[in-house]
């Protein structure tokens, strides 16, 4: 500011010094400089106006729009969030609204109140969950869970053998994943998961697994878990796979020269690539003790009690697990270990929309 003062106005600081026929002609020569450069604004104003308001073609396409609802579909004393049912869910649904429109999950988008299927590979972010044990060990080349998965997954597996639990497992650790799977594989299946594979000391266990990634990349895969007891879990008991480096060979027979020629799927910015399929960032952990409100866990065992037998359907000394065929009894038992992470990491979004298993 100081320096457009100095030089834009001191060279008229001396005007009362001239005389005055000088200083009324160069009066006259500045009002009609300025007065032509007004005009010259106004026209440049209205024209690049015009310009701007042609149809010369397509404006830039936006950016990607941030997750959750879209304004038009946002929660309201007016516009309460109700239960979706299920075909609801199954047209992609997230979050559904009282007029009938609802927020979509990852792979669709918002249309007519409702959701569309994508019509290509999308960038997703979601949490998926894991059951462990005390050991830490990364995420690649292992099975994860939706969170109705791994507590179905506690429920059946684990805690039916529990003092002591199965694989002795005393955790849920939960991790934010960035995937996008191939255009190869959307060109066959428009689908935004590929096959799920089991994985066992951080090989993949189905025969010729090399086959599917030759044809596919290194893709994320998924797995219903609706059949058996798993169907009371509801529609979003899901499995995934994570297809990292070397992904045929155990975890202590993993060479560089094995990693260097079958990568993985596993890269810091995941583009649809297929050698660059997910990420993962971890995002917290329960334990099993406090979610089943047990603070001593070889007392509790010590004393003859059990989390779950499955011969009488609930515990003994616990009844967080009874009813493993209760649907209003599991989606609890979900609540609260989605309420413990909440508890836990307030900071952390309480859960985010679980894509449909598409395979």
């Amino acid at each position: 500011m100081q320096r457009f003062e100095q030089d834009g106005l001191e060279p008229y600081a001396n005007l009362g010094a001239e005389p005055v026929a000088a200083r009324r002609r160069k009066r006259t020569m500045f009002l009609v400089c300025g007065g032509l450069f007004a005009v010259l604004l106004v026209i440049g104003l209205i024209v690049g106006f015009t310009a701007g308001s042609k149809d010369d073609g397509p404006s830039p396409s936006p950016g990607p729009s941030p997750p959750g609802p879209s304004p038009t579909t946002t929660a309201s004393p007016d516009n309460p969030i109700v239960d979706c049912s299920d075909d609801s869910i199954t047209a992609g649904c997230a979050s559904c609204y009282k007029d009938g429109s609802c927020s979509c999950i990852p792979g669709y988008n918002e249309h007519d109140k409702g959701c569309a299927k994508a019509t290509e590979p999308q960038l997703m972010t979601f949490y998926m969950y894991r059951a462990q044990n005390d050991e830490d060990y990364p995420l690649d080349n292992n099975n994860a869970a939706s969170l109705e998965g791994v507590v179905w997954y506690v429920h059946n597996e684990v805690v039916r053998l529990s003092c002591p639990r199965h694989y002795n497992i005393t955790r849920i650790k939960r991790f934010k994943i960035t995937m996008e799977n191939t255009p190869e594989l959307f060109a066959e299946r428009s689908s935004q998961f590929g096959p799920f594979v089991a994985m066992d000391k951080a090989s993949c266990t189905v025969p010729d697994c090399s086959s599917l990634w030759d044809k596919y990349g290194y893709i994320t895969g998924c797995q219903k878990q609706t059949s058996g007891t798993g169907q009371y879990y509801g529609l979003k008991t899901i499995w995934y796979s994570l297809v990292g480096a070397c992904p045929e060979m155990p975890f202590d027979q993993k060479t560089d020269e094995c990693k260097k020629e079958h990568p993985g799927g596993q890269c810091s910015s995941p583009d649809g690539s297929k050698t660059c399929t997910w990420k993962y960032e971890p995002a917290g952990e329960i334990s099993l003790d406090e979610l089943e409100g047990i603070d001593d866990y070889a007392k509790f065992c010590s004393d003859g009690n059990r989390e779950y037998v499955p011969e009488t359907d609930k515990g003994v000394g616990c009844s967080f697990w009874d009813g493993l065929q209760d649907p209003e009894a599991n989606a609890k038992r979900v609540k609260a270990a989605a309420a413990l992470f909440l508890k836990k990491f307030p900071d952390m979004p309480l859960t985010t929309p679980t894509p449909l298993c598409d395979w």
